[in-house]
């Protein structure tokens, strides 16, 4: 996964997926200042262009500390543009994994309500805030474990986090993590791309070993059924 803002680079280094014999999954997940600037069809363009196999498209600011009116009006407009773009993304070939959004389940349902319409069956959550002050794991897990028993996606992609002592503890559903641990790992930028591969390819067989190790069954999280 790379952010979408640094495609330019990657192919300046001719660094296509093609060229690094691996799929490429383009996120939006970054500075709100620069946001701004990423409309759909630019993210559109950029995918398309580079041969990206799948997007985590359209990120949208939604701060919990935000007045629940303002979260609700912001991640309806969010909805709306997924609604919009995802069949655009499919139709050149991308797959749209949008990040769920929203600190309540209304808030939650309503990106599901479109997630559902598209037969969206692999989502993303954004996960570093949970650590930008402090440490909020046990958050984050709970937020992990209402996402998978409400919406019962296929897959999680957890953004943010590639911790191997933390990666264990996730539900089942999260089957992926991405974040910039990988770009220390690799030395991308000042090994040829061959050594980046292969030292990425050893150090996800590590994170792929921690996402199937000693994941509870969600009955474990909720044994009693109308939790809330």
């Amino acid at each position: 996964m790379i952010d979408e803002r640094y495609v330019h680079r990657f192919q300046q280094k001719g660094w296509t997926p093609a060229d690094l014999d691996a799929d490429v999954v383009l996120s939006s997940t970054f500075d709100d200042e620069e946001l701004e600037l990423w409309f759909p069809d630019r993210e559109l363009a950029v995918a398309t262009e580079y041969g990206a196999s799948g997007i985590v498209p359209c990120d949208t600011p939604v701060y919990r500390d935000d007045p629940q009116s303002f979260r609700v009006e912001t991640i309806r407009t969010y909805a709306e543009t997924l609604a919009d773009v995802i069949p655009q993304f499919r139709d050149h070939g991308i797959e749209p994994i949008p990040l769920v959004k929203g600190e309540t389940p209304y808030e939650r349902d309503i990106c599901y309500e479109v997630f559902d319409h598209y037969g969206i069956d692999r989502v993303a959550y954004y996960c570093a805030q949970y650590f930008s002050y402090g440490n909020r794991f046990p958050d984050l897990l709970r937020r992990l474990q209402e996402i998978a028993i409400e919406y019962e996606p296929d897959d999680i992609l957890a953004i943010g986090l590639q911790s191997e002592n933390l990666l264990p503890q996730l539900p089942p559903a999260v089957s992926g993590a991405a974040g910039q641990r990988w770009l220390r790992v690799t030395d991308v930028g000042s090994e040829p791309a061959a050594v980046a591969v292969r030292q990425y390819e050893q150090w996800a067989a590590s994170i792929h070993s921690a996402l199937q190790i000693g994941q509870a069954p969600l009955d474990a999280y909720f044994p009693v059924r109308g939790w809330s």
